[in-house]
């Protein structure tokens, strides 16, 4: 059992959650709680590194049962993105490395301008920084190219749910704010060896140390954004129902659910209206299980609702993404069918 009872535990996620995950300040605060005097701050830290890790797997698992492969997709995505970034770094700063050598070469070499070779060794060397400069080009270029057909990727599996870009979204900034900072610290290093570095690399690669220092600190802006994005979605209370509805779901979550799933199919409407009310049952589901997740403990671990309640209700959830799909479908062949113009292919942020 993580901590040493259920009351320290509780405290434990709402102190993590509250301060945005973070594992070493949660630590800080949790240290100076008489409640968990007991305990060093090293092993606080080992345990909220575990807790946080549950938690995100709590999400993923709601996720992967509610869209089936799609979010373990997204994560193969996700993985080769920020692999990608990671090895375009490391390439970079070896194209950088490069460069530098020979910089000092050639400036080892103006000060033998007696050498009867210098002018062949000089032309020799601009050829070699040259073909540095073609190679940071088509190092670009590639990754660029490999970036756009993850990015289509990407739209291909969020197309349908804007739960799936906000678990994408968070992701991607947490990784970005990583790579941002690889890459920083990266040009740092090689620039802190001479005062004229900095400078030599913004003339022959327009690398500017600034800029990526920007870069870095947009990033973890950007990734506090969009995990307090994400952790509102998994944390906020369920819109107001009838009090019909409402107390349907309060005691049988899964009728209700089922109920108001038969009803969406037996009414009649267009398009719009069907695709409308199934998504509103389809996040109502979503914020029910989320709402749920918080009442897991050692002695509850599926929860107030139960495994057997929880399997439904996901199985509910699959349905109704089936009958958008549908929806979309028949909504497609009747906009081929009445126009032969090509549409521009758009995505939702």
């Amino acid at each position: 059992m993580l901590f040493e009872n259920v009351i320290q535990y509780q405290k434990a996620k709402q102190t993590l959650l509250d301060n945005n995950r973070d594992i070493d300040k949660t630590a800080r605060i949790l240290k100076n709680s008489q409640l968990f005097s007991n305990l060093s701050e090293g092993e606080i830290i080992c345990q909220l590194a575990e807790l946080n890790e549950g938690l995100g797997d709590t999400i993923m698992n709601f996720l992967s049962s509610s869209f089936g492969g799609d979010i373990s997709k997204l994560k193969t995505v996700l993985t080769q993105m920020k692999e990608q970034e990671l090895k375009f770094n490391r390439e970079e700063y070896q194209i950088w490395n490069e460069f530098y050598r020979l910089m000092d070469d050639q400036k080892a070499l103006d000060k033998d301008r007696e050498n009867p070779h210098y002018q062949e060794m000089s032309r020799n060397m601009q050829q070699a920084r040259n073909a540095l400069n073609t190679r940071m080009k088509e190092l670009t270029k590639t990754h660029n190219e490999i970036f756009d057909a993850l990015e289509q990727r990407v739209r291909d599996l969020t197309k349908d749910s804007d739960r799936k870009k906000k678990y994408f979204n968070a992701q991607r900034a947490t990784d970005v704010k990583e790579t941002r900072s690889d890459r920083y610290d990266k040009v740092k290093s090689i620039t802190a060896k001479s005062v004229n570095r900095a400078q030599d690399l913004e003339d022959f690669f327009n690398v500017r140390v600034s800029d990526l220092e920007k870069e870095r600190e947009a990033a973890r802006k950007k990734a506090e954004e969009e995990l307090e994005k994400l952790r509102k979605t998994s944390t906020e209370a369920p819109e107001e129902e009838t009090p019909r509805k409402k107390g349907v779901y309060e005691q049988e979550p899964e009728k209700g659910f089922y109920e108001e799933l038969e009803g969406i199919k037996n009414t009649p409407g267009g398009y719009l209206t069907k695709r409308r009310h199934l998504e509103v049952l389809e996040d109502n589901i979503f914020k029910a299980i989320m709402n749920d997740d918080k009442k897991i403990t050692p002695e509850k671990p599926h929860g107030e609702l139960g495994e057997v309640a929880r399997y439904n209700i996901n199985q509910i959830n699959n349905e109704v993404k089936k009958i958008i799909a549908q929806l979309e479908k028949a909504k497609a062949s009747a906009t081929s069918k009445s126009s032969t113009t090509p549409r521009t292919k758009t995505t939702t942020k």
